[in-house]
């Protein structure tokens, strides 16, 4: 028996699942609120005798070991670790000979780190560089800087030693091809090396800060370089720190976003462990749901100035968005994160919490710039002013809050600020359209889900849902001694409708698809009221999907007729597609009654 089978005997996925969110009983499977999408009513499926999980709201699905991967940010190698150790499985070790490409390159990174850390050991310069911006020696062992040389292929002649192939060491991402002639180069050059991490603790990437004398203006490289993205590195998934702040934002039930890598060194040094760095790149949707699932609270700190806050406002907009309680820290003009904390401990200790709701911080901000114009006064035409940029720059975040008891307290604080009654505000609010999300449509319709069975929200695939439930429909009831419906009389209607082709194909589908659909019927279907009914509104709409295929063959011939002069041809197409729409419209009145 392999780790894996090893494993799955021993821990129960309803237990494992349940570690990580509340599960609540719902007939013989388990339901709650998926912990990959932002949903208010469940749809989140857990079943313990298929050892399978499914959201009918964003489509996720699969075993403790996918779910583990997908919750945790880890690979199925992370995984595996993880949930051997709750199974109490010592791991067999793997067969080198059967070691994979991203095994192979995880090993690569882990010699890069340890021989940039050699490096950061040999250059006091850098060291005493890093000791004046107040970071440890405990710190830069903890997160395991390092240093790259200023030589063009240091780091590439030692991975060559190492055996490592040019193949293999461009795919990890440290070196790029020279641009004339043959060979290549490395990416780090001249700079400080942030190794970043797994939910395993394991190097996926690099980030390197800029530390030489550049030369001339026009040649001075970017103050910082991350890693292109490789198999390991995704980095709208990775938040530098993650692996050491999850299990302290899980216990404090707050997170702390900065953006450098030195404002997340410091912020941990200092005791907040709880905290994580977007680390240079454009903070996602991803990152977001990332830090939602240890907890909804978020405080920002970004640098104090305007870039600082443009940026705090863009990561606000995304985090609304999730559904999460958003605060920012009031940092001082000119200073970042790190240089705050360094200069005054217990300042940004008070800061911190004192931090405020973006609308009040955006509020404030905008009052104190305003009086700041007209020397402390707000007269009428400064009031407009302000009323004006409320209307354009505040309003869009109150509009985003879920919350409408919230929501209210934020429109009357806001209307006693400008003076004018709550109406003119809540007016306001319903002309800012909020973006719309398109989720994968899957459709429930039982056990108070709210999601009902619309085939009509997405047409293009209107038709391979309505066969994905007919499958699984005949893949569930197949091997039953009693089947609950008449089980003959659907395969000889499932088969006369989709065509001996397709019908082989359901016959014939995968073991692993074949569970998922079953899974899903099972939820689907399962005690409901009148399920043969239910079965001829399927079939009603395939009828419609297949007509929908002929009625579009049918006018493209017609129209093909019409442009070669085939009158006769032209006029019986169209005969043929005035019948079949009468039939199309028969069913659409028989399903709709």
């Amino acid at each position: 028996m392999d780790n894996v089978e090893k494993i799955k005997n021993r821990l129960d996925i309803v237990d494992v699942i349940g570690s990580y969110i509340k599960l609540e009983k719902s007939g013989l499977n388990f339901k709650a609120c998926c912990p990959f999408h932002n949903e208010k009513t469940p749809s989140f499926f857990v079943s313990p005798s298929r050892g399978a999980y499914k959201c009918f709201g964003c489509g996720e699905g699969g075993d403790i070991f996918s779910f583990v991967e997908k919750f945790e940010g880890v690979d199925f190698k992370g995984a595996l670790k993880i949930l051997a150790e709750k199974a109490g499985v010592v791991l067999e070790k793997e067969d080198p000979q059967k070691t994979n490409e991203k095994r192979r390159i995880y090993d690569i990174l882990e010699k890069t780190t340890i021989y940039f850390e050699k490096n950061l050991k040999e250059n006091q310069s850098v060291l005493n560089y890093l000791g004046r911006r107040g970071i440890s020696g405990s710190i830069i062992k903890k997160f395991r800087l390092g240093f790259a040389k200023a030589d063009w292929q240091d780091l590439y002649n030692f991975l060559k030693k190492e055996n490592y192939t040019d193949y293999e060491i461009n795919k990890a991402g440290l070196i790029k091809k020279q641009e004339k002639g043959e060979g290549f180069y490395d990416r780090f050059r001249e700079r400080i090396i942030f190794p970043l991490f797994d939910n395993s603790n394991q190097v996926i990437a690099f980030s390197g800060r800029y530390f030489g004398k550049g030369g001339s203006s026009k040649n001075v490289p970017a103050k910082y370089l991350n890693s292109p993205e490789t198999i390991l590195f995704d980095k709208s998934n990775t938040l530098y720190g993650y692996n050491f702040a999850k299990t302290k934002i899980r216990k404090m039930d707050f997170s702390i976003l900065v953006e450098g890598q030195v404002d997340l060194l410091m912020c941990h040094q200092n005791g907040y462990d709880n905290a994580v760095a977007s680390s240079g790149t454009a903070l996602s949707q991803k990152h977001l749901i990332l830090l939602k699932k240890l907890s909804t609270r978020l405080i920002i700190a970004f640098d104090g100035d305007n870039a600082g806050f443009l940026s705090a406002c863009r990561a606000t907009k995304i985090a609304l968005r999730e559904g999460m309680e958003v605060r920012l820290i009031e940092i001082p003009k000119g200073l970042d994160p790190a240089e705050f904390i360094l200069q005054n401990r217990l300042g940004w200790k008070k800061a911190l919490k004192e931090a405020k709701h973006i609308v009040n911080f955006y509020l404030n901000k905008l009052i104190f710039e305003i009086k700041k114009e007209n020397n402390g006064i707000i007269n009428n035409i400064s009031k407009r002013k302000l009323g004006k940029v409320v209307q354009e720059k505040v309003l869009p975040f109150v509009a985003l809050i879920e919350s409408e008891i919230e929501k209210a307290n934020f429109v009357e604080e806001i209307a006693n600020q400008l003076e004018l009654p709550d109406k003119v505000i809540w007016e306001e609010l319903k002309k800012i359209r909020k973006e719309d999300f398109i989720n994968f449509p899957i459709l429930l319709e039982k056990r108070g889900l709210t999601k009902k069975l619309s085939l009509n929200k997405d047409k293009k695939n209107r038709k391979q849902i309505i066969l994905r439930q007919l499958s699984g429909l005949y893949w569930w009831q197949k091997d039953m001694q009693q089947p609950i419906f008449d089980f003959q009389s659907f395969e000889k209607n499932i088969k006369n409708k989709v065509g001996e082709e397709i019908f082989e194909k359901i016959k014939n589908l995968p073991e692993k698809i074949k569970n998922e659909i079953i899974f899903e019927v099972e939820i689907l279907y399962d005690e409901f009221g009148d399920i043969e009914k239910k079965i001829i509104e399927l079939f009603k709409n395939l009828e419609v999907e297949l007509l929908n295929d002929k009625l579009k063959k049918i006018i493209s011939e017609q129209k093909q007729a019409e442009r070669t002069g085939q009158d006769q041809l032209s006029l019986k197409k169209l005969e043929i597609y005035n019948q079949l729409s009468k039939q199309k419209n028969k069913l659409l009145d028989e399903t709709n009654n």
